[in-house]
């Protein structure tokens, strides 16, 4: 099996879990590959399910079928094993890293609900005739029947992936006196061991894989989550919604403290007990191994990819699933930046190279010596509109003073504006001069001396002072840009 991580006791990764130990009570051998291991993968090991999170590790492996989750987590996989029939199952509308993908040895398609179904079939280009339909199954030996459920509801347990629901809840819950808590990422508390806390409530919010297991615990369920809200789960309701996995295709509509409170009158732990005991009856994690089983034999007799249509296949899955230069993967340029950010700062500044020529260009490379503040980065300038901006650079130990050629760029509004600009080096006047008499972008070169006493070796600061001095209040702020610096002993 692959998927994506095994960190979190959530959704896929509890899925995951199950199944794996599903399959191997029911006398299967089972792997399981992960991008990121953690607490379920730690208890897949536990109990004797072999889990792998680097491709190197599973050398030498033979396996039958692989059953895939996971763009990112399944191509690795499916590369190393090119002759190892597998089956994709969705578990996602929305997210990137749900997408279906078309590789050579993907011979069966699956879904967990029907809008999933449907997805799979779009992302890939097949019939939705040719996804089978997979739906989500409970662990009953875990997710056993608690006490009857008071009337009215005093205690609740609202499931919280997502945060747009809980004040709602909260304030419905209030005004009907029932003491709610909120587990989930949104509250960032977390729920080692559901199954020993369904049981004590009276009822239970929750959508997906959560609603169903607390169905099987015979509790009173309303799926909503913080994407909208399906409503209280009756036999009439179970039909049309364990199809949609009681996820988002089943949330038709927003929440709002009218709705929650209608649901709640239609309260009626006798009829959860009836939805619990089908749940229990047909949603079981036998019966849902011997589907997936079944599936994984119609894989290995489904007939073997033609080589030359193989190497097709997974040329055009690199081509579409690898970062390139385009809009939709700019972060991974962006991440980039970041990160070299984050080196220089650890490393901090090196020593002023004297007598170099240093441009503040597009290339960046000016940030290894000097780090501005106040000034921002346009078509390849470095220039502020701020009345205060400042530069600093490390210049070592000096045995005389500094000189220093700025070239720069002053932008004014108009003719009749003046402009004072003062330069300080660690606090110490250093100039003050006017400019005047122009209107747009006027190129300037100075040279000014920054005493030896002025100069920390460690860390020194050029602060740029600009005041309006003459003129009328501009419709455009006056700039001041800088082109490039040589600093000279």
């Amino acid at each position: 099996m692959t998927t994506l991580e095994l960190a979190t006791r959530r959704g896929v990764q509890n899925v995951t879990r199950d199944l794996a130990r599903g399959l191997s009570e029911a006398g299967h051998n089972v792997c399981v590959y992960a991008r990121n291991g953690g607490v379920v993968a730690d208890d897949l090991r536990a109990q004797g399910v072999r889990v792998e999170t680097e491709i190197v590790r599973l050398a030498g492996s033979k396996f039958d079928v692989i059953h895939t989750h996971h763009a990112a987590a399944c191509s690795p996989v499916l590369a190393r094993f090119p002759e190892t029939p597998a089956v994709l199952v969705c578990h996602g509308d929305a997210s990137w890293f749900d997408a279906a993908v078309r590789l050579p040895n993907i011979v069966k398609y699956a879904a967990v609900s029907e809008s999933m179904a449907e997805r799979v079939a779009a992302d890939i280009g097949i019939a939705r005739a040719d996804v089978a339909l997979l739906l989500n199954g409970v662990d009953t030996k875990r997710f056993r029947p608690g006490p009857p459920p008071q009337t009215p509801p005093r205690r609740a347990l609202a499931f919280a992936k997502n945060s747009e629901h809980v004040e709602l809840l909260r304030a419905v819950c209030a005004r009907r006196r029932i003491a709610v808590d909120f587990i989930g990422a949104a509250v960032e508390t977390q729920l080692n061991n559901p199954e020993e806390a369904l049981p004590g409530y009276d009822l239970i919010f929750a959508s997906a894989l959560s609603a169903i297991e607390a169905m099987a615990c015979l509790r009173p369920v309303i799926v909503c989550d913080g994407r909208g809200m399906a409503g209280m789960v009756d036999m009439a309701r179970y039909e049309a919604w364990r199809p949609k996995n009681f996820g988002v295709a089943a949330l038709n509509g927003p929440l709002s403290v009218e709705r929650v409170a209608v649901e709640l009158d239609r309260y009626d732990p006798t009829e959860a007990v009836r939805v619990g005991e089908r749940v229990r009856a047909e949603a079981g994690l036998a019966a849902w191994v011997d589907q997936c089983v079944a599936l994984y034999r119609e894989a290995i007799a489904a007939p073997k990819p033609v080589a030359n249509d193989a190497a097709r296949v997974w040329a055009e899955h690199l081509e579409y699933w690898t970062p390139r230069l385009a809009d939709e993967w700019a972060f991974a340029e962006e991440r980039q930046v970041l990160i070299n950010e984050v080196r220089r700062l650890r490393a901090g500044l090196d020593e002023l190279p004297l007598q170099n020529r240093i441009t503040f260009g597009d290339d960046r490379a000016s940030a290894r010596f000097i780090e501005t503040i106040g000034f921002e980065r346009r078509h390849a300038t470095l220039w502020t509109s701020s009345p205060f901006a400042s530069l600093r650079f490390r210049p070592g130990v000096l045995n005389a003073p500094l000189n220093l050629d700025l070239e720069f760029a002053v932008h004014l509004p108009a003719a009749d504006f003046a402009m004072e600009m003062t330069l300080l080096a660690n606090g110490v006047h250093i100039e003050r001069w006017i400019e005047t008499g122009f209107s747009g972008w006027s190129e300037r070169v100075r040279t000014f001396e920054l005493p030896r006493e002025a100069c920390h070796p460690m860390a020194t600061w050029l602060s740029f002072q600009l005041k309006q001095t003459s003129g009328v209040p501009p419709a455009s702020a006056p700039g001041f840009c800088i082109r490039a610096t040589t600093f000279r002993a």
